[in-house]
């Protein structure tokens, strides 16, 4: 465990989940070399408030969600295309309370040579329907009453804006169980050094 006296003072003095979080301190989880990686207090907070028995990451890029489930003692599951498999297609379990997934944001950073990278993916349109095949695969592989939580933030570039977020929210709309918007501390959008990134929670009934 990194630091379990200050992770025990966070979750003593954490107050409920919003619809608005913001994580100055990224914390001590995951590589924090690795292009994108989030803070560990989000999947923190989505492990306190909803007490998964078993997490999934299908993405896991730098290891943030390994960490936090490995210091809270939650039974974890974590693949990534760089570790050789491709969670829309290979077998990747199922039965999850909770699967954490940050993908790409189209193709903003690009991650690896791979054609079965969704930064890879080459039009909107494409990348939009490997999102939901995304999407779908997932939510199939949630426990009942399991919770799909998708972080991702929209698109900003030469004047164009690209609503990335809304587009997760309308994947299932009978589903949608909630929307986190996380400030995002540390980065430059069009008119400010802070943009907004949104977690949207969808629950298997």
């Amino acid at each position: 465990m990194r630091d379990p006296q200050a992770l025990a003072e966070y979750l003593r003095r954490r107050s409920p989940l919003t619809s608005i979080v913001s994580y100055p301190d990224r914390g001590l989880w995951g590589d924090n070399r690795y292009p994108g990686n989030s803070s560990g207090y989000l999947l923190i907070d989505l492990c306190a408030t909803f007490a998964p028995r078993a997490v999934l990451d299908p993405m896991e890029g730098g290891g943030t969600s390994r960490d936090v489930c490995a210091d809270l003692g939650i039974a974890y599951q974590g693949f990534d295309l760089h570790s050789g498999v491709d969670s829309l297609h290979d077998e990747i379990g199922s039965g999850y309370d909770l699967i954490f997934w940050h993908p790409p944001y189209h193709d903003m950073k690009i991650y690896s040579d791979d054609p079965r990278d969704l930064s890879r993916a080459g039009s909107l349109a494409a990348f939009g329907a490997m999102l939901r095949a995304g999407y779908w695969r997932f939510f199939e592989c949630l426990a009942p009453g399991g919770r799909l939580a998708i972080l991702i933030g929209d698109l900003r570039r030469r004047g164009h804006y690209e609503p990335l977020t809304a587009d997760v929210a309308r994947l299932d709309r009978h589903h949608l169980a909630g929307i986190i918007v996380k400030a995002q501390h540390n980065v430059s959008s069009n008119r400010s050094n802070m943009a907004a990134r949104s977690c949207r929670s969808f629950t298997r009934r």
